[in-house]
């Protein structure tokens, strides 16, 4: 029996025509990859660079949005020890995907929560789920700041008989100011929240504000450090709560940022300190901008 290759030629396949047909149709569909992947190098070619526009580790958030048809991640591991003995671990998440210029969408959770204490066994799940959006809507205005808002909704995803979360659905609003300053930025945000009130505690909703104020320092084209004070007001349910925070980032390229530091609470309704460390990382381009 005579062979091409590896292929046998047999009474269904006279003279090896089948298999050319085939050897072309893959020379054809090699071709259309070659294509598809030379497009898509000179898309990549004709957009700027992807830089990624870091939020964490922060409390406050800057004015300016992920680049417009960029998909972006933050991501990191926290673990807390508060004020009752007991302590608390996250995976915070972040993900944010520039609809338009100065405007993106943000999908965010604490991920992974593992809740102990002294003498009982830890809660472990999954936490709440938030949907945002983020509006640039000035550039360079009062005092040269850059302005935005940004409302989120949180939906009651997590275990509340595990104590991973309220049970029921927030929504907060916040304004934000950025600014420049050489070496230096400068974010600070004002918070305004609707919790709301299971049926036990008699349902409706009860409002809780919060402000914060960040600084950065750029030391090296790839290290930074950063500090921020932050507040968020006592309900009835809840104590007030005034912490600040420390950390070092070091940015491995445009795309990849990495951030690690320690949190230390001021007021007894914060947590005594939370160590932490994450990163946040452009993904890539989901369409052309």
């Amino acid at each position: 029996m005579t062979r091409i290759g590896d292929r046998p030629l047999t009474d269904d396949d006279p003279g090896g025509h089948g298999w050319r047909r085939r050897r072309a149709s893959k020379l054809r569909l090699s071709l259309l990859v070659i294509q598809g992947v030379l497009a898509a190098c000179d898309l990549s070619a004709q957009n700027s660079p992807i830089e990624v526009n870091p939020n964490r580790p922060t409390f406050a958030s800057p004015a300016l949005t992920t680049q417009a048809g960029v998909a972006e991640v933050e991501w990191g591991v926290q673990q807390s020890a508060l004020r009752s003995e007991s302590t608390a671990f996250s995976t915070p998440t972040l993900l944010k995907l520039g609809l338009a210029a100065d405007f993106e969408l943000r999908i965010s959770s604490n991920g992974f929560l593992r809740l102990g204490s002294a003498g009982a066994a830890s809660a472990t799940g999954l936490a709440d789920v938030a949907l945002g959006v983020q509006w640039c809507y000035l550039h360079k205005g009062f005092l040269g700041t850059d302005q935005a808002l940004q409302v989120t909704h949180k939906f009651a995803t997590a275990d509340a008989e595990k104590g991973l979360g309220s049970g029921v659905a927030d929504d907060t609003v916040v304004l934000l100011f950025s600014r420049d300053l050489g070496a230096n930025h400068v974010d600070v945000n004002f918070l305004y929240t609707w919790l709301g009130k299971t049926v036990a505690r008699g349902g409706g909703r009860e409002s809780q504000p919060a402000a914060t104020i960040s600084a950065s320092h750029v030391v090296t084209e790839t290290w930074s450090f950063g500090g921020e004070v932050y507040g968020i007001g006592g309900t009835p349910s809840t104590r007030r709560i005034v912490s600040n925070l420390w950390y070092a980032a070091y940015k491995v390229s445009r795309r990849l940022v990495l951030d690690g530091g320690v949190d230390i609470g001021l007021s007894h309704g914060a947590p005594r300190y939370s160590v932490f460390a994450g990163l946040t990382y452009g993904i890539g381009r989901f369409r052309r901008p």
